[in-house]
Parts: C-alpha cells; sequence; structure tokens
C-alpha cells in the first residue's frame, strides 16, 4: 500500500512539474528565431557548462561592489551531492531492491552516505546563514520576502527530515539490538537525542519523517518554477546558449522593410534565446547594484528589468490559454448544437456565456499594458548608458544591454516617442552628420597649421585615421587630436585622413534605438572606406572602434581597427616611440567601458602609462578595468540632461579620492564627462589628459607644424 501510494504521488508530481516546464518552454518558444548561432563550437559550450554551472566560476567571483557568494556555493555543491541522495530515495520508493545498498559495494556506499549526510548539515548551516544574512545583515536588493522565506524553508526542512527519517531508522537498529556500525554521522547524533525509543516509537517516526520529507520534495519541485529558483532550470541552458562571439554586444541589424520588427515592443519580438534569459536570473542583484544609472538613483534595475519582461511573458502567454481554452469550449457546444438541430440564430445558454467569455479574455489581453513604454517604463530604457557593467557580472549571461536597446528601436521608430534631446541629437546626425549640428564643412578645421594628410593628398596610407567627430569639433577634444597627430608623426607612422569624406559612424543613433539613421550612416562610411582602399582603421574613440569593428561588418565593413592606446602601445614596445617620463604627476587611469568592457581592452593603455611613469607611478582606482565605473555618456546619453545625482560626478569623486594628480583616460566622452565633473565639483588640481596628450608631452617639444612624415611616397 504505501509503494502504491509513493508511486502514485512520483508520478504525479513529475506530471505535474514536466507540464510546468513545457508550458514555460513553449512562452520561449514563442520568441524570435536568434540571429547567432548557438548550437556550435559543442565542446567550448560543454566547457561552459562545466565550469559556470556546475563550477560556479562566476558566482565565486569577487568584485569592489561585491564578494563571493560562499554560502551559495556550498548550498548549490551541497544540493547537487544531496540529489543523489534523493534519487536513492525515490528509487527505494519505488523499488526497495533499488537502494544503492542493495547492489553498491559496500565500501562505495557507505563513504557515500557519509558524505551526503556530512553535506545535508552543510546545506542546513548556509541555510540558516542565508536567513540571518536576508534578515539581519540586509544586503542591498536582496531582501526578506515570502517567496525566499518559501525557498528556504523547504530546504531546510528537507535537511531537518532527512536528519529526523535516518535518525528513527538508526535508533530503531540499535533498539532491536542492532549496530551503528557503518551509520551516517550526523544522523547517528540525531539517533542519540531522539533515543531511546521502542522499536515500534522508532518506527512510527521514522514513517512520519519519511513521509514527511516526500511531501515537502514533491511539493518543493513544483513550487521551483513559480519562485526566484526557476534559475535552477533556465541557468545550464542558458550558460549553454550564451554569445561565444568576439562581438560582446552583437545587435543584430533590423529588416527596415519589416515594419512589424522594428525593435522590440512585445516579448515575442525578442529572440528566444532573450526569453530564456528571464528564466536564467538568479536574483544576486549584482547587475543592479553595477549598474551606474541605478547607484545614482534612476529608475532603472537591469534585474527587475529582466522579471518584468518574463512576467509580461508569462502573463500574455497564461492570457492566450485562456482564450485558447475558452475557444475550444465554444466549438464543443457549437459542434453539439449541430448535432442536435439547435437554430445557429438561437444559440443555447452556455454557448452564449462562452462566446461572452471568450471577447471579455480576448479583451482582457488587448487591455494589458505594453511591454516597451507600458509595465517597463520609457525612462528605465532612457536611464541605460550601455556600459555593459550589469552584462559582465551576471553568472548566468543575461544580455542586458541588447534589450534595452532593441525596446528604445521600438520606442524609437516604432512609437515614435524620443526624448527631445536626442531629437535634436538625430537631426543633426542627418543634416550634418555629427550630433554637435556643426556644418560638415567645418569637419577639418581642427587641423588648421598642422600638415595633415588627407586621402586625397595621400592615397592608400598603411592607416586611416578615423578622426570622430568630438575630435573635430569639440574644443577640448581637438587638442587630444592634435596630440595624436604630433605622437604618429614622430613615430613615423604612415597614415591619412578622409577629410571632409568622414562622417559620425552613428554610434549614438544605433545605440539610442535609431537604427534607420544608424543604417544610412554605416552604409555612407562603408562605402566611403572601401572607395578608398581602407585595410586599417586607427581612432580614438572607442564608440568608433566598437561601431567600426563589431557593426560595420554587418554592411560588409571588414576593416582591422584598432584603438590608438593599441598602436602607442606597440609603437612604445617596438621602440618606434621612446617617450620621456611624464610629468603629470602621481596618475590613475579610468577604463572606457567600450575599450574595456565591451572590447576587452585593459593592458594597452596601461601599457603604455606604464611606460611614462616611474615604477608605481599609475594607481588603480577601486573600480577598474571589468569592473570600471562609466562616465555616464555611452548610450546616447552624451547628449541628454541627466537629472539628479550625475554619473560622471559620482566617478569624478572616485577619482578625487584616490587623491592623484592626473587622471589619464583613452575616450573622448569619458574625457568630457570627467572634466565636467572636476568642475562641478571646483577641482583645478587634477589633470584630465587623454593617453596621446600624456605621450605627446613626453616627446621633444617640436612645434606640430615643424613635424614631417615618414611616410612613402603616393
Amino acid at each position: 500500500m504505501n509503494t502504491l501510494i509513493f508511486v502514485t504521488l512520483l508520478v504525479s508530481s513529475f506530471a505535474f512539474f514536466a507540464r510546468t516546464v513545457w508550458l514555460f518552454g513553449r512562452a520561449v518558444a514563442a520568441g524570435a528565431p536568434d540571429p547567432r548561432p548557438r548550437l556550435d563550437q559543442i565542446p567550448a559550450r560543454i566547457a561552459s557548462v562545466g565550469i559556470y554551472f556546475f563550477g560556479q566560476k562566476k558566482v565565486a567571483e569577487e568584485g569592489p561592489l561585491h564578494r563571493t557568494s560562499k554560502h551559495h556555493l556550498f548550498i548549490f555543491w551541497g544540493f547537487l551531492l544531496i540529489t543523489i541522495g534523493t534519487v536513492d530515495t525515490l528509487a527505494t520508493g519505488v523499488w526497495p531492491a533499488l537502494a544503492f545498498s542493495n547492489w553498491m559495494p559496500r565500501f562505495l556506499f557507505q563513504p557515500l552516505y557519509a558524505t551526503i549526510d556530512a553535506f545535508n548539515l552543510v546545506v542546513l548551516l548556509m541555510i540558516i546563514w542565508a536567513v540571518i544574512r536576508r534578515t539581519l545583515v540586509r544586503p542591498k536588493l536582496i531582501p526578506w520576502s515570502l517567496d525566499a522565506g518559501l525557498i528556504l524553508g523547504a530546504i531546510g526542512s528537507l535537511m531537518v527530515t532527512h536528519f529526523l527519517m535516518h535518525g528513527y531508522e538508526i535508533a530503531g537498529r540499535i533498539a532491536a539490538g542492532g549496530t551503528t556500525e557503518g551509520a551516517l554521522p550526523v544522523s547517528s547524533l540525531v539517533a542519540r537525542f531522539v533515543g531511546p525509543l521502542s522499536p515500534a516509537q522508532a518506527l512510527r517516526g521514522e514513517h512520519l519523517t519519511y513521509w514527511t520529507h516526500i511531501l515537502i520534495l514533491f511539493t518543493f519541485l513544483n513550487y521551483l518554477p513559480y519562485s526566484k529558483h526557476i534559475h535552477l532550470l533556465g541557468a545550464l541552458p542558458n550558460i549553454w546558449a550564451r554569445n561565444l562571439s568576439e562581438r560582446r554586444m552583437d545587435l543584430p541589424k533590423l529588416n527596415l522593410e519589416d515594419e512589424t520588427q522594428w525593435g522590440v515592443g512585445k516579448f515575442e519580438q525578442f529572440s528566444w534565446k532573450s526569453l530564456l534569459d528571464t528564466y536564467a536570473c538568479t536574483e544576486c542583484a549584482r547587475c543592479s547594484n553595477y549598474c551606474p544609472a541605478y547607484g545614482t538613483g534612476k529608475n532603472l534595475s537591469p534585474m527587475q528589468l529582466v522579471h518584468d519582461i518574463r512576467y509580461d511573458m508569462l502573463d500574455h502567454v497564461a492570457r492566450r490559454d485562456q482564450i485558447a481554452s475558452i475557444a475550444g469550449e465554444i466549438a464543443t457546444l457549437e459542434e453539439y448544437g449541430k448535432s442536435h438541430g439547435d437554430d445557429p440564430a438561437h444559440p443555447s445558454p452556455d454557448l452564449v456565456f462562452a462566446r461572452e467569455r471568450h471577447a471579455a479574455a480576448v479583451q482582457a489581453e488587448a487591455d494589458m499594458p505594453r511591454l516597451t513604454g507600458g509595465r517597463i517604463a520609457e525612462d528605465t530604457l532612457w536611464a541605460c548608458t550601455t556600459c555593459g557593467a550589469c552584462q559582465e557580472v551576471c553568472p548566468v549571461f543575461i544580455e542586458h544591454p541588447l534589450k534595452i536597446i532593441q525596446m528604445r528601436q521600438n520606442l524609437v521608430l516604432e512609437q515614435e516617442k524620443t526624448p527631445p534631446d536626442l531629437v535634436r541629437t538625430f537631426r543633426n546626425l542627418e543634416r550634418q552628420s555629427n550630433p554637435w549640428g556643426i556644418a560638415g564643412d567645418k569637419r577639418m578645421e581642427w587641423a588648421e597649421g598642422l600638415d595633415v594628410p588627407t586621402i586625397e593628398d595621400h592615397p592608400n596610407p598603411e592607416w586611416i585615421l578615423w578622426v570622430g567627430c568630438a575630435g573635430a569639433f569639440d574644443a577640448r577634444i581637438i587638442k587630444q587630436t592634435r596630440a595624436m597627430v604630433k605622437v604618429l608623426d614622430a613615430a613615423g607612422v604612415d597614415y591619412a585622413v578622409l577629410g571632409h569624406q568622414e562622417g559620425c559612424t552613428g554610434d549614438p543613433a544605433r545605440r539610442a534605438g535609431n537604427e534607420m539613421l544608424f543604417q544610412m550612416l554605416a552604409e555612407q562610411n562603408v562605402e566611403t572606406l572601401k572607395s578608398v582602399g581602407a585595410k586599417k582603421v586607427l581612432t580614438s574613440c572607442p564608440h568608433c572602434l566598437h561601431t567600426l569593428k563589431n557593426d560595420y561588418p554587418q554592411f560588409g565593413g571588414e576593416f582591422e581597427v584598432v584603438h590608438h592606446t593599441q598602436l602607442l602601445a606597440r609603437l612604445v614596445a617596438d621602440g618606434d616611440l621612446k617617450p620621456a617620463k611624464t610629468t603629470a604627476g602621481s596618475m590613475t587611469y579610468h577604463d572606457s567601458c567600450y575599450l574595456g568592457r565591451w572590447n576587452r581592452e585593459f593592458d594597452a593603455p596601461r601599457d603604455v602609462l606604464e611606460a611614462l611613469s616611474p615604477p608605481g607611478g599609475v594607481q588603480e582606482l577601486t573600480r577598474n578595468k571589468q569592473h570600471g565605473f562609466c562616465c555616464g555618456a555611452g548610450g546616447g546619453r552624451m547628449f541628454m540632461e541627466e537629472h539628479g545625482e550625475r554619473v560622471n560626478v559620482n566617478r569624478t569623486d572616485e577619482i578625487i579620492a584616490k587623491g592623484v594628480q592626473t587622471v589619464a583616460v583613452a575616450c573622448p566622452f569619458c574625457n568630457i564627462m570627467i572634466t565636467d565633473g572636476m568642475k562641478a565639483r571646483d577641482n583645478e588640481t587634477i589633470q584630465v589628459l587623454d593617453v596621446a596628450e600624456l605621450v605627446a608631452q613626453s616627446l621633444p617639444d617640436v612645434p606640430l607644424s615643424a613635424l614631417t612624415r615618414k611616410r612613402p611616397k603616393a
């Protein structure tokens, strides 16, 4: 009888769980096809699962704003081991002969049982710490909640009932004159605590705690998909399907002729991988804690954004299932009416009621708030700087910025809801091909007094120097551009500029959602670069670097694109540049998000600075390299007004606290934003200088116009 009850519970529990997984999987399958390969590089994907799911590598990583979640590691690894014991319990409940102890050699099953028993205690202690952490320590964005209480309570109860179940079993064995040889170590201690007992008392205790354990296990299994622990189902496939490309923000090219695909306005317009992301979220809150927008009080929590997408998806799928169910009921009633000769003009009351319910359900779905600009507010989407800090720290490789940009595309292209600041920027890009709206015929004024070769004067150079809009039009960055010219000339680099043929790469347009404008600019620039036979492109702007290198291949623009710090590091290493030690004093370096996190270049700027400085002269900021803090200018934010605490001022305060004399940058936007931050703090003692400016200062004091280039004749 007990076996029949157990099997009934087992089958019904697993059947309900399988149905839930199928329903949730069907929701993901409703997403659009993903343009990136997800089943290629099988060995690399297997390794990813081993390292990041079973090995928990990113969970174990520490950063400036978080410490390793060691208790989570013990819970996860302990639970994996305990699952072996759970399999044994379930197998034994179906057929006692399947118990490990009945077919496994003694020298194997005894250590295995002992280890499982010990890890039950480890997990229980970690659960107790998790409760204390949430209720007393209260880390940011990880609150105590009913869901957390149910999950932690269920896991803790499974551990306790395990000890009681086996404790009563051992106590009964002792009461019957048996021995505790080979007994479970922790459960044996429990047996001493509950004993001495008669065999009948021990058996009753064992049965009670056994069935309690089984009921908790089956309940937990079916509650899990509806809780925060759904990531136990979503994390492994999400890690498997992660982006293995070097292009870490691989934004798909929109088909602008298909107006139904102008960005993402509803959940099914996301790719299935983006929807799978929402099941993988572990709610560790690292993404939000590292987000510069969230950290400065903006209405953007990357973690909540991912949850909102999941809730929207599941709400719509549930509503559509209801509509489909009622539609099936209507079809059945109509067929019944036909078979019984009912007059279609006078349907039965049941059919009328069903049709009314169907209409109400259809209307209820239509009245649900839209995803983009509704459930996820417009200011949430516009707050993002696309810095990638959220994606960098996510232990399960969720791609937050991609989703935000795709929803921005829908706001701009379909809903025509563009912030006024960006309307002006887009108009400037369209009319003058630069976000400042300065007349295009002034693009070469930055080079006044310099002997800068244009592509017309010097065709077929080794390098095309991509000046960029900031480098050509912003008064502060023009100094940086002129310094770079001095360095290139001193090193004898063979280069030329496009001059008036150069236009904005379109980075502000694409990151801000105006894909139509971006594609127009990209096609023009690719055509120009191809027409001059460009092979290598050198740029001082990481945003230009990222766009030219990662976006332009979608338009046939395959070029070798190098950031100026990479070339400078190479020239210094090869001895083509021999800079003297800088007089800039103590220094620190601010990592550009688009050079560092997105394009993985952390070393080149530091190598150049180390060559300029005495040993130990370059000090690291607390938030550096992959955990560097954004200047606030990316994602089109450079051209938008910011309210409340400013991101650039937050970063500036960190630089000031370091007590250095110079902060080196490698991005025009970072230069502008940190310079503005220093002004906001009335700080006139710390210089903000590009790496190229520091190198130029260390070279012989020769007027720029007097320098000549060692370039071959055309």
